[in-house]
């Protein structure tokens, strides 16, 4: 029993220091993210994170519909819409709001 909480407290630990010196990744041209790209994001995850869940729903009804009417054929075309409707980011990151101009 104390080698198992001996073994517990070690990999936990182990977690805290791996979370504690985690850093972001930086962009790629170097800068950091602003504070008004971080309200940005914010304010364009209230609209577009629901848009998604409704183009994903709407999506996954029609090809719930397509696989029902096609009795299962048509399995390549239900494939292709839930993926182009439900695939990608959810969310806005403070980096997506202003990207680097060259």
């Amino acid at each position: 029993m104390r080698k198992q909480r001996v073994v517990s407290l070690g990999l936990g630990a182990i977690l805290l220091a791996g979370c504690a010196t985690h850093r972001n990744p930086v962009a790629a041209d170097g800068r950091a993210p602003a504070t008004d790209d971080e309200v940005g994001a914010i304010v364009a995850d209230v609209w577009y994170t629901p848009g998604r869940a409704l183009l994903c729903g709407g999506t996954a009804i029609i090809a719930g519909v397509v696989m029902t009417v096609t009795l299962g054929q048509s399995y390549e075309s239900a494939s292709e819409l839930m993926h182009g409707g439900c695939s990608g980011p959810w969310i806005v990151r403070p980096a997506d709001v202003r990207q680097a101009v060259p």
